[in-house]
C-alpha cells in the first residue's frame, strides 16, 4: 500500500531517461508535488497518497461512491500526475463495464497531459472508440504510435487494433501495408489472422486462403484456428476449381503441433488426413502417429494391431512404431513381446532416442514388478549406452540405489561416487552425498560430518539438506586434522541468476516507474504487464518476475504470486534464509489462510507446518485447484474422500456434505487435515509413509513397505517407485521444514 504524502508526486529513484524525457518529466512531478502541498478546501479531495484504496475500491469493489470521489480527485488535481492516474482508473473501470463513451473521455483526459503513462491515454481512448464503431477516430490516435511511444508495452497490440480499424474503414491496402511492414514485430497468430482478412476484404482470395492456413497449419491450438478453419471452408465454396489444394506439408506440420501440445483426438484426425494426402516417408509417419495417438486415447489393442501390420522403411518411423508396441505390450502386462520390440530397436535402430527411451520403459516396468536385478540390467543399459542421454543419470541413479539397498557397500560407495563425479547437474547429486554419509558413518563418522555438512552449504533447503542437519546434530565435529579422500570439493552451490557484469537489456528505471506509478492507482493488470514486457525482453531481468509474484500477493492472488516466485526467483532452495529478503520468503512460502489452518490442524492433532507444506505442494493455495484426477481444492481432496471424511468430522459445518463445499478453504482443510490424521495414525505418525500414502494411496504404502526393512524412513522414500509420489513426500516435508524456519512462533 502506498504510504507517505509524496508517493505519487516524486519518483523513489533516478531514472535512466532521455535528456527530452527527463525535461518535461520534471516539470510535471514538479508540479505534482506542489499540488500535493498545496491545502486543500473545506469539502476536502483526499491527499495523493489515498489514490491506490479508493482505485481498489471502484475497480475490486465497484463501489459507486468511490468513483464519483475518484472523479473530483480527477478534476482537482487536472493534468497533475495524481489525476492522469484517477482518470486512467476510471476510464479502466469505464472500459470494463462496457461504458466506452465514459470510457473515452477518462482516458482522452489521461493522454493529454505528458507523462509516463501517455501511452495507456492514447490507446485506450483509441480502443474505446473503436468499439464504439468510430474508426476514424482511433486511427488518428493510433498512427504512429509505435514511434512515438517506442518503450510501450501497447506498441504492437495499437498496431493490431490500428489494422481493425482500418478493415473497419475497408481501407484493406492500408491494412495490409502495415501489417507487412518489417520494422514491425507483432505478436502471432493475430496479425496473421489479421492479414488474411485484410487480403480477403481486398478480394486477394488466393493470399487470403494462403495466410487463412498459415493460421490453421501452424497454430492449432490458437483462438483462431476454427475461426481460419471456417472461412476457409466458406473461401472453398466460393472459389470453386480455383481453391489451390492442401499439401501433405501442411497437414503434417498441423498434426505434429497437436500431437506435441497432447491433443491426440485432434492429433489422430490431422494424421489420418495427413495420410491420404502423402507419401514416402511422411506417409510412414503420419501412419505411426496415428496408432501412437490411438494408444495415448487408451485404444492399446487397435494401435497395437494397427502397428503390426505396418511395413515401415524410413528409420525414425520405423524406431517409433517398435517403441509404441513395447509401450502397448507393456500397458497389457505381455512382457515377452515388450522385450522383444526393445531388442528389435537394439538390433535395428541402436542409436535413436526410441531405443533409449525402450530401456527406461523396460526398467521402470520390472522395477515396478520389484523385479530389481531385471530393472537394473535396463537402467545400465541405459547410461552405459547413451552416456550424455537425457535419461543416462535417472538410469545411473537407480543401479546406484539398487546397490546401496542390496548392502553391496563397495558397489554401492563406487556407484555414489561415480554419480557425483559423472553427473554433477543431477538432481540426485544431494542424494548421493547423504548416502555416501550414511555408508561411511558406522566405521568413519568424520568423513560422514564431511558429506553431511557439505549438503548443507549446497543443498540447504533440498530434502537432503534437511537430513543431513539431523545428522550433524548427533554426531561429533569431524576433526580438524582429518585427511580422508572425500570427492566433494567440485561440488558448489548451483544459484543461478543474471550476470552482474550484463549490461541491461531494458531501460530499467523507466519500467520500474511506470509499474510504480500503475500500482499507485491499482491498475494492477497493467502494472504485471509491464513486467510482462521487461521478462519476455529481458531474460536476465529477475527483479521482474518477484515484482509480479509482489502484486499478485497485493490482491489477494496467492497461489498466481507463488508460481512467479517459484519461477523467477532462482535456485531459492540453494540459499541460506538470510540469503533472501524475508519479503521474498513470503511470496516463496506464502501463509494466506494460517489462523484457519491452524485451528483445523489443531483439532485434528497434526502438525500445522505439514499441512502448509502439503497445500503448497498440493495446490499453491489455490482454493479453486482441480486437477486431471479430479481433486479439488487447497488440500487436493477427491469427492470419494471427502465424502467419507465428511461422516467423520465433529466439525457440524463439515457434516453435510457437498461438492462445493471443497472449495470452500476452512471447510477443505477440515476434510483434509483429518483424512491426513487417519493415515499419519495408519502408519504410526512416520510422516513419510503417511505421505507417501496421501498421494499414492495406503495400499501402496503398505505393498511398498513389504520391500524392507528400511533403516530409516529417507531410505522408504527415496525407493518409492513412483517418480512423482517420490519426489511429492520429499518436497512436503522439504516445505514444512522451511515453514518451521521462517514463522518459528507459528504466529
Amino acid at each position: 500500500m502506498v504510504g507517505n504524502k509524496d508517493r505519487l508526486a516524486m519518483p523513489r529513484r533516478p531514472l535512466l531517461i532521455t535528456t527530452r524525457q527527463a525535461a518535461w518529466l520534471g516539470s510535471v512531478f514538479l508540479a505534482a508535488s506542489l499540488c500535493v502541498a498545496a491545502p486543500h478546501p473545506a469539502t476536502s479531495i483526499p491527499d495523493p497518497s489515498a489514490l491506490q484504496e479508493i482505485g481498489k475500491a471502484v475497480l475490486d469493489e465497484k463501489s459507486a461512491a468511490q468513483r464519483h470521489l475518484l472523479d473530483e480527485f480527477a478534476e482537482h488535481y487536472k493534468g497533475q500526475i495524481p489525476g492522469i492516474l484517477a482518470h486512467l482508473t476510471l476510464g479502466y473501470s469505464a472500459l470494463e463495464g462496457k461504458k466506452y463513451v465514459e470510457a473515452s473521455k477518462h482516458f482522452a483526459a489521461a493522454g493529454k497531459s505528458p507523462s509516463l503513462l501517455q501511452d495507456y491515454g492514447v490507446y485506450y481512448q483509441a480502443v474505446s472508440e473503436a468499439a464504439l464503431g468510430n474508426h476514424a477516430a482511433a486511427i488518428s490516435l493510433l498512427e504512429g504510435f509505435a514511434s512515438r511511444y517506442p518503450s510501450s508495452l501497447l506498441s504492437s497490440r495499437a498496431v493490431l487494433q490500428l489494422g481493425t480499424s482500418l478493415l473497419a474503414l475497408r481501407r484493406s491496402a492500408a491494412a495490409i501495408a502495415l501489417l507487412q511492414s518489417p520494422k514491425l514485430s507483432l505478436p502471432e497468430p493475430d496479425s496473421t489472422y489479421l492479414l488474411a482478412q485484410a487480403y480477403q476484404n481486398s478480394n486477394q482470395l488466393t493470399e487470403a486462403v494462403a495466410t487463412y492456413r498459415t493460421v490453421y497449419y501452424s497454430y492449432p491450438a490458437s483462438s483462431h484456428a476454427k475461426d481460419a478453419e471456417k472461412i476457409l471452408d466458406q473461401l472453398r465454396a466460393r472459389m470453386g476449381g480455383g481453391y489451390p489444394a492442401s499439401t501433405a506439408e501442411m497437414w503434417s506440420i498441423r498434426a505434429d503441433q497437436l500431437y506435441d501440445s497432447g491433443r491426440w483426438s485432434d492429433a489422430l484426425s490431422a494424421y489420418r488426413t495427413l495420410a491420404g494426402l502423402a507419401g514416402g516417408s511422411l506417409l510412414e509417419h503420419a501412419r505411426v502417429r496415428a496408432s501412437a495417438c490411438q494408444f495415448h486415447l487408451g485404444a492399446t489393442w487397435p494401435a497395437l494391431n494397427a502397428l503390426a501390420a505396418l511395413k515401415v522403411t524410413e528409420p525414425d518411423a520405423a524406431a517409433e512404431r517398435l517403441y509404441t508396441m513395447a509401450a502397448a505390450y507393456r500397458r497389457l502386462g505381455r512382457r515377452e513381446s515388450m522385450e522383444q520390440q526393445i531388442e528389435l530397436l537394439a538390433e535395428r535402430y541402436p542409436k535413436t532416442a526410441w531405443r533409449e527411451k525402450s530401456l527406461i520403459l523396460g526398467g521402470n516396468y520390472y522395477l515396478l514388478e520389484e523385479e530389481y536385478e531385471r530393472a537394473g540390467g535396463y537402467y545400465r543399459k541405459s547410461f552405459e549406452e547413451f552416456p550424455h542421454g537425457e535419461a543416462a543419470a535417472a538410469g545411473h541413479w537407480k543401479v546406484a540405489w539398487q546397490a546401496y539397498r542390496e548392502r553391496r557397500r563397495a558397489d554401492a560407495k563406487r556407484l555414489l561416487e561415480e554419480h557425483i563425479q559423472s553427473f554433477p547437474a543431477s538432481s540426485q547429486v544431494s542424494a548421493a552425498l547423504y548416502w555416501l554419509g550414511r555408508l561411511e558413518e558406522p566405521e568413519l563418522p568424520a568423513a560422514a560430518v564431511r558429506y553431511y555438512h557439505r549438503i548443507t552449504e549446497v543443498f540447504p533447503n533440498y530434502y537432503y539438506g534437511l537430513l543431513a542437519r539431523k545428522r550433524l546434530a548427533g554426531l561429533p565435529p569431524a576433526p580438524a586434522n582429518f585427511s580422508g579422500t572425500i570427492p566433494i570439493d567440485h561440488i558448489q552451490r548451483r544459484i543461478a541468476g543474471a550476470n552482474p557484469d550484463a549490461k541491461p537489456a531494458l531501460n530499467e528505471g523507466l519500467y520500474r516507474e511506470r509499474v510504480r506509478l500503475l500500482e499507485s492507482a491499482w491498475l494492477l493488470d497493467w502494472a504485471i504487464g509491464e513486467l510482462q514486457l521487461v521478462v519476455a525482453r529481458d531474460a536476465s531481468a529477475l527483479w521482474a518476475g518477484s515484482e509480479m509474484a509482489r502484486l499478485e500477493k497485493e490482491r489477494g492472488r496467492f497461489h498466481v504470486a507463488l508460481r512467479y516466485a517459484k519461477r523467477y526467483v532462482p535456485s531459492y532452495f540453494a540459499r541460506e534464509t538470510s540469503d533472501l529478503p524475508f519479503d521474498t520468503w513470503e511470496l516463496l512460502f506464502p501463509r494466506p489462510y494460517w489462523d484457519a489452518l491452524k485451528k483445523q490442524a489443531t483439532a485434528a492433532k497434526v502438525d500445522p507446518y505439514l499441512v502448509a507444506g502439503l497445500i503448497r505442494q498440493e495446490s499453491e493455495f489455490d482454493p479453486r485447484a482441480r486437477s486431471r484426477s479430479n481433486a479439488r481444492g487447497l488440500m487436493q481432496l477427491l469427492p470419494s474422500t471427502a465424502r467419507m471424511m465428511a461422516r467423520r468430522v465433529p466439525d457440524p459445518k463439515a457434516r453435510n456434505y457437498q461438492l462445493a463445499a471443497l472449495y470452500v478453504p476452512d471447510i477443505n482443510m477440515v476434510y483434509g487435515t483429518y483424512y491426513l490424521k487417519k493415515v499419519l495414525d495408519q502408519f504410526d505418525g512416520t510422516p513419510e509413509y503417511a505421505l507417501a500414502g496421501y498421494n499414492a494411496g495406503e495400499n501402496r504404502v503398505v505393498q511398498w513397505l513389504r520391500q524392507g526393512p528400511f533403516e530409516e524412513p529417507a531410505e522408504f522414500v527415496e525407493s518409492i517407485p513412483f517418480t512423482e509420489t517420490r519426489e511429492y513426500v520429499q518436497a512436503v516435508l522439504r516445505n514444512a521444514a522451511v515453514y518451521r524456519e521462517l514463522y518459528p512462533d507459528g504466529k
